[in-house]
């Protein structure tokens, strides 16, 4: 899988998105149930956040 190539959502096994925001920060988000990931400064971060699939106590995905 290439480094920023997205998984299909966790949840309910959609596609998923690159989405950016006004101030240019990025974030992945579900085209079906709406999960997303937090914003982060750049693509790769969140695409390896939206990859990883672990639980939020074992890696802090909120961190920029």
């Amino acid at each position: 899988m290439k480094s920023d190539q997205l998984k299909p959502c966790p949840f309910c096994g959609g596609e998923a998105y690159l989405g950016e925001s006004w101030d240019k920060t990025k974030n992945i988000q579900c085209t079906v149930c709406g999960c997303s990931t937090v914003h982060f400064k750049n693509k790769l971060d969140a695409v390896e956040c939206w990859n990883q699939r672990v639980l939020p106590e074992e890696k802090d995905c909120t961190e920029n």
